[in-house]
């Protein structure tokens, strides 16, 4: 399984919200650790999830952050984000389908809402998710839902943080965790958990000298922007055990940014799937289309990305225009690039790295390693 496009919507309609937030609230503590309990349960969320879900789960997590001060343009546009890291351990009920849960992820937290007595905010995590406890046709048959040990693991939280004092808050949140491989190995419906979370913040400094950086925020150095990037797939097919294909991707896209911090895209994309060419040629003899011809694809798509200096958190929703497997009509691909500096006589020209989840709804298809140029 994917993530769900509706969370991604909403984390993208909030971030937007949180460059509203005001950011006059009290003495600033740079760094701060939390530690808080999650109660919640995993949500059946497909009519092919048969596996049995009888009880709660329980989870503790650790998690440290550090208060951008406007040191960098993006951040001031953002209102001072804070980032960091998580480490999550959960208990399900389900010990003997499930087991216990180890996540390590990467944090970001955009306030929507703050004041010297309560903040609101939203935050996004992305990293790994270990399970010990997962599908073997022998010792764990009942488990249809994980397929792997090393998962990759996302998170979005809604959250309070109340200040009885500058040095200790007191935080809730509502949670909404998910883990899968991506098709990488079978089976991989994925996990979708939802949570709720009590916890301490301590503050282990506060300073009055250190002050946010309130210069003004300088306009994109350019308004238009044209993509290229190649990318290279890999998924298990089929069912559990079975073989494993590659996948090669191109996309070309127009970007019109909105602000040095935000671009919106669309664009056209082209894709070649091994297996779809292995499966024609051997099996499935088509008479209107030849093997290469049934393994193409071709689509159009447009989506918003974030640029958080030189990273980019990029969503985006596309429908096939052809597409002789037939299938799901449309996807959505959620990922991140990596800009390297730029180049070129107008310093405009940068060649990227970048990664990406593609999802049919809630079934995931695979993940996707790539490069390119942006000119």
């Amino acid at each position: 399984m994917g993530k769900v496009p509706f969370f991604l919507f909403l984390f993208c309609t909030l971030f937007s919200a949180s460059s509203q937030a005001e950011d006059k609230f009290g003495v600033i503590g740079r760094y701060s650790i939390e530690t808080n309990y999650q109660f919640g349960r995993i949500i059946p969320h497909n009519s092919r999830f048969q596996t049995k879900v009888t009880g709660f789960t329980n989870s503790f997590e650790a998690s440290f952050y550090k208060q951008t001060l406007g040191e960098k343009a993006w951040q001031r546009k953002l209102h001072y984000p804070e980032l960091g890291g998580s480490f999550v351990f959960s208990h399900n009920a389900d010990q003997q389908t499930f087991g216990n849960v180890y996540m390590i992820l990467a944090v970001a937290k955009f306030w929507i809402v703050r004041s010297k007595y309560v903040d609101f905010y939203v935050r996004v995590g992305t990293g790994l998710a270990f399970t010990p406890r997962h599908f073997n046709p022998i010792s764990n048959p009942e488990n249809t839902v994980i397929g792997s040990t090393v998962n990759s693991a996302d998170q979005i939280r809604l959250g309070l943080d109340f200040k009885p004092s500058p040095q200790v808050h007191l935080t809730l949140g509502f949670n909404v965790t998910h883990y899968s491989n991506a098709a990488t190995q079978r089976p991989n419906l994925g996990v979708n958990a939802l949570a709720v979370s009590f916890g301490l913040r301590y503050f282990p400094k506060l300073s009055k000298d250190l002050k946010y950086n309130r210069s003004k925020v300088p306009n994109p150095l350019k308004k238009n922007e044209v993509m290229i990037k190649f990318g290279i797939a890999y998924s298990e097919m089929f069912a559990a055990g079975g073989p494993k294909y590659f996948h090669y991707v191109g996309t070309v896209n127009y970007a019109r940014y909105t602000s040095i911090t935000n671009k919106i895209l669309a664009g056209f994309c082209g894709e070649f799937g091994q297996g779809e060419y292995d499966y024609a040629l051997l099996i499935d003899k088509d008479p209107k289309y030849t093997p290469t011809t049934r393994a193409l694809k071709f689509s159009l798509f447009a989506g918003d990305e974030i640029i958080l200096g030189r990273v980019g958190l990029f969503f985006i929703a596309g429908g096939y225009v052809f597409n002789p497997a037939k299938g799901i009509p449309v996807y959505a691909k959620l990922g991140l690039n990596y800009y390297f500096p730029d180049f070129g006589k107008n310093k405009s020209t940068r060649f990227f790295i970048g990664a990406n989840l593609k999802t049919h709804f809630l079934i995931a298809q695979y993940y996707e390693v790539s490069t390119g140029i942006a000119f």
